[in-house]
């Protein structure tokens, strides 16, 4: 290797650095989870609500779940929520809860952040809303039809989708590897058929997997393609067969998907709407990340061949590996801690 060009790879490298600690800290500054306030109906007018905070937002700005003015709180639960995000929280409401106001307060400002709202009746009927940051009140509807239960499965599902961090920098690197549009469509392909099928065996308790091994393998598979990226050698697996690392991994990255949708449950009555349209989501979202990406894909490259130099190329291949392999180590070696 010309020592003029040692420079410009350690230049590429720090470039590297600095961007994936950019990606770090805003993962850590906006974590994907919404607020989540699950309501069960325990018998006629009274109810038991499961309020939980993502670790995103600070002890001094939990927020306080305002409950309609007909509802009677047990005991002293009127107060923001504890440091540790999680509260428990029993009510009464004699007329119940549907066509009453939910709302939401934080001590200091709005974090930004979406709120889930799940409400489990009696008669098994489920209703759920995901708020988006700006809005922090819910009306319950009176006679919700399953309209209702598809429009909030799918935003729930693009949602997902655009906060995982994780998921869509395995998707840019199944992009990078695949070279070709004709490989990239195959590959992605493979991982949307894969993915979609233990998402739905997982949602519906055909077959689960505990979730913190998931997660940290999720984290090794964007590492394995980091190093296939990064590789000096140009027949690594992945390069080779993207279509089946794609579906290999895509399999495992489903149940990630299904992680997500068992915290905010199915809908007892439109079980297969809910469902259809979370994945649905979850697809649309993909597609619009990955046109997007193509775009761009496909201006880099021009600009690189233009300049007809392969050590240009080559030190692209090295940033973009290290862009991917650098949070994944980092994610990977944070989610062995939750096991």
């Amino acid at each position: 290797m010309p020592k003029s060009a040692i420079p410009s790879i350690v230049h590429s490298l720090f470039a590297a650095a600095f961007v994936v600690l950019f990606c770090i800290a805003r993962a850590s500054a906006h974590d994907a989870r919404p607020l989540s306030v699950n309501i069960i109906e325990q018998s006629a007018g009274l109810y038991i609500a499961h309020i939980r905070v993502p670790p995103a937002v600070p002890a001094e700005d939990m927020p306080q779940v305002v409950w309609p003015e007909k509802c009677a709180i047990a005991g002293d639960d009127v107060r923001a929520l504890a440091t540790d995000g999680r509260e428990t929280t029993t009510l009464g409401c004699k007329d119940g809860l549907e066509g009453q106001r939910i709302r939401v307060t934080y001590r200091v400002f709005n974090p930004s952040l979406p709120t889930l709202f799940r409400l489990r009746e009696m008669s098994g009927k489920v209703l759920t809303r995901v708020l988006p940051p700006d809005q922090l009140d819910w009306e319950v509807p009176k006679t919700p039809g399953w309209k209702t239960v598809a429009a909030s499965y799918l935003e729930l599902g693009v949602r997902h989708i655009w906060t995982g961090i994780d998921h869509l920098l395995f998707v840019t690197g199944l992009l990078v590897l695949a070279g070709t549009l004709r490989r990239a469509l195959l590959a992605i392909t493979g991982f949307t058929i894969a993915h979609s099928v233990t998402l739905s065996l997982s949602a519906l308790n055909l077959a689960v997997l505990p979730e913190p091994p998931v997660e940290a393998a999720i984290a090794l598979s964007i590492l394995f393609l980091a190093r296939e990226i990064a590789s000096p050698f140009p027949d690594g697996l992945a390069g080779r067969f993207p279509i089946v690392v794609s579906s290999s991994f895509g399999l495992l990255h489903g149940f990630g998907f299904a992680a997500a949708l068992r915290e905010v449950g199915l809908p007892t009555k439109e079980l297969a709407v809910g469902l259809l349209c979370f994945n649905l989501g979850v697809e649309i979202g993909q597609i619009i990340f990955i046109a997007g990406l193509i775009v761009t894909v496909v201006v880099v490259r021009r600009l690189v061949q233009r300049g007809k130099s392969n050590l240009m190329m080559r030190q692209l291949g090295l940033l973009s590996g290290y862009a991917l392999g650098i949070p994944a180590a980092f994610w990977f070696i944070q989610r062995l801690g939750a096991f």
